[in-house]
C-alpha cells in the first residue's frame, strides 16, 4: 500500500500532532514554561514577522538573537504569526513540523521491511522520548531539523543520493552545529556510497557553514564578539564527569532502536551532535531530558531501518549472525516495546494528570495580572510570564540590566524570583501597586 493512502499512517501523523501540541500548549496554558526559551522565540519571530531586527530583551538588553545561536530559519514562522500572533502559534508550528517528519521515516521502513513493519515503527518514531521531550520543553529552533533529517536519511537509506542532498542542505540553517550533521551525511556518502563529488560537496557545504556561523557570523551580532557557548567547552576532566548520566543517556538512545541502528552507517551522522553534548562542561546536556535528543530520533530509527534491512539480506544470502538473524526478525517488534516502556517514563505520562489541564487560582491570577499591562507598554516580568507578555509588549527579564520600565510583573511562585515582595519595591521605587492577588503583584510607574 502506498505511503500516500494508507489510513494507518495518517492516523499515526494526526495523533502525534495531537499529543505534542496538548503538551505544550497546557503547559502555556497553566503559565508554566520550562524557561526564558519562549519568550525569546516569541520575540525573534515577532520582529521577523515586523521585519525587524530580531531582538531578544529578554535574552539581554538590546540582543540580536543571531548572536547566541544561528537559525534564520526562524524568519519562516513570520507568515504564521500575521495570521495567529501568539505564543501558541510556534508551538502548533513545532508539533507540525514534528508530525511531518513521521512520513520519510514510514515510507523508508514500508521500502526496506514492509508495510506492516512500517506502521510499527511510524508511531513508535512519533513518541519517542526525543521528539515527547521536544513538545514538553516549550519551543526550539531544532523542531526544524527533526523533518529535514528524516526526509534526507530516508532517501538516502533508500539510495536516493540527490534527494538526500538536497534536504540535509536547509539544515545549516537551523542551527550552528547542524552543519556538523550536514557533513557527517557528506561522510557518508563519499565512504560508504563512494558518490565522491556529491558527498565531498555536502560536507563542505555543512563544515563550512559550521565554522562561518561560530568564528564570523554569530559573534558579528554578538555584543560581545564571541561565540558565549565556547565558555562550556569541555575537556578530557569534563569528559570524565556525569558518567553515570552520559551512559544512561548512550544506553537510552541505543536500547530505544533495538540496537540494530549499530549495523548502519547512517547512525554516524548523530555522532558529531551526541559528542558535543558529552564533552560540553554544561551538565544540561548530559542526560535525555530537554530538547537535545530531538534530532537523534529520526537519525536513530532511520540507521535502525536501514540496520535491520541490512541484516536481511545478509540473512537471505546465509551469511548472519544467529543474533543478526534473530535481530532481523524481531527488531521492529522490540522497538515498539522500547517505546512502550520508554513512554513510561516520558512526558507522555501527563497526559493522564488531570491537573496538566485545570487551571488552580494562581493560574488565573497569573493571567488577569498578565491583562492588566496593555499592548505595547515595556514592561518587566518574572520568567513564567514572559512568553505571552513579549507577544504584544516590549519584555525583559527581570534579572537583565534593563531601563526602567512602565510595568513591573513580580509572580512569587516563578521558578525564577524566590524573593519577597519588599525586594521588588525597593528595586523599583517610584512604582504603585496595580494588581495584587495570590502571590502575584503588577507594579505601574508613577
Amino acid at each position: 500500500m502506498s505511503s500516500r493512502t494508507d489510513p494507518v499512517l495518517w492516523a499515526t501523523v494526526l495523533i502525534v500532532f495531537a499529543v505534542s501540541v496538548t503538551l505544550a500548549v497546557s503547559r502555556y496554558v497553566r503559565v508554566d514554561p520550562a524557561s526564558w526559551d519562549l519568550g525569546i522565540y516569541v520575540q525573534a519571530v515577532r520582529q521577523y514577522a515586523e521585519f525587524d531586527t530580531p531582538i531578544s530583551q529578554i535574552r539581554g538588553p538590546d540582543f540580536h538573537v543571531l548572536g547566541g545561536h544561528w537559525h534564520p530559519i526562524l524568519m519562516t514562522l513570520a507568515p504564521a504569526w500575521w495570521i495567529a500572533p501568539s505564543p501558541v502559534t510556534l508551538l502548533v508550528a513545532q508539533a507540525l513540523l514534528v508530525a511531518v517528519s513521521i512520513p520519510p521515516v514510514y515510507r523508508c521502513a514500508a521500502e526496506l521491511l514492509g508495510t506492516g513493519e512500517a506502521r510499527l515503527i511510524a508511531p513508535a518514531y512519533g513518541l519517542s522520548y526525543g521528539l515527547v521531550n521536544l513538545s514538553w520543553w516549550d519551543f526550539h529552533e531544532v523542531a526544524f531539523a527533526v523533518p529535514l533529517l528524516a526526509c534526507s536519511l530516508s532517501a538516502l537509506a533508500r539510495r536516493r543520493w540527490l534527494t538526500a542532498a538536497c534536504w540535509a542542505v536547509p539544515l545549516v540553517a537551523v542551527k550552528e552545529d547542524q552543519g556538523l550533521a550536514v557533513a557527517a551525511i557528506g561522510i557518508v556518502l563519499t565512504v560508504v556510497y563512494r558518490r565522491w563529488i556529491l558527498g565531498a560537496a555536502l560536507a563542505v557545504w555543512g563544515a563550512g557553514w559550521s565554522l562561518l556561523a561560530v568564528y564570523v557570523l554569530i559573534p558579528h551580532f554578538n555584543p560581545q564578539g564571541e561565540y558565549v557557548f565556547w565558555r562550556y567547552g569541555g575537556s578530557l576532566e569534563h569528559l570524565l564527569r556525569g558518567v553515570d548520566v552520559k551512559l544512561e543517556t548512550l544506553l537510552l538512545a541505543v536500547l530505544t532502536v533495538g540496537l540494530v541502528a549499530l549495523r548502519s552507517p547512517i547512525a554516524f551522522v548523530g555522532l558529531p551532535g551526541l559528542a558535543l553534548r558529552l564533552w560540553s562542561s554544561n551538565p544540561s546536556y548530559w542526560g535525555s531530558n530537554w530538547h537535545y535528543s530531538a534530532t537523534l530520533m529520526p537519525i536513530l530509527f532511520v540507521a535502525a531501518i536501514d540496520g535491520i534491512a541490512r541484516l536481511r539480506v545478509r540473512r537471505a544470502v546465509g551469511q548472519a549472525t544467529r543474533l543478526g538473524a534473530w535481530l532481523s526478525h524481531h527488531a521492529p517488534a522490540m522497538i515498539v516495546a522500547a517505546a512502550a516502556v520508554g513512554a513510561l517514563s516520558s512526558p507522555l505520562s501527563q497526559l493522564l494528570n488531570p491537573a496538566n489541564f485545570r487551571l488552580d487560582e494562581h493560574d488565573r491570577a497569573a493571567w488577569a495580572a498578565i491583562d492588566v499591562i496593555p499592548d505595547d507598554a515595556t514592561v518587566v516580568a518574572s520568567m513564567d510570564e514572559l512568553a505571552p507578555l513579549a507577544a504584544r509588549t516590549e519584555t525583559a527579564w527581570w534579572s537583565t540590566d534593563w531601563r526602567t520600565p512602565e510595568w513591573v510583573l513580580f509572580d512569587k511562585e516563578s521558578s525564577d524570583w524566590k524573593v519577597d515582595i519588599d525586594v521588588i519595591l525597593d528595586r523599583y521605587p517610584g512604582y504603585e501597586i496595580a494588581f495584587e492577588r495570590d502571590g502575584i503583584w503588577v507594579l505601574r510607574r508613577r
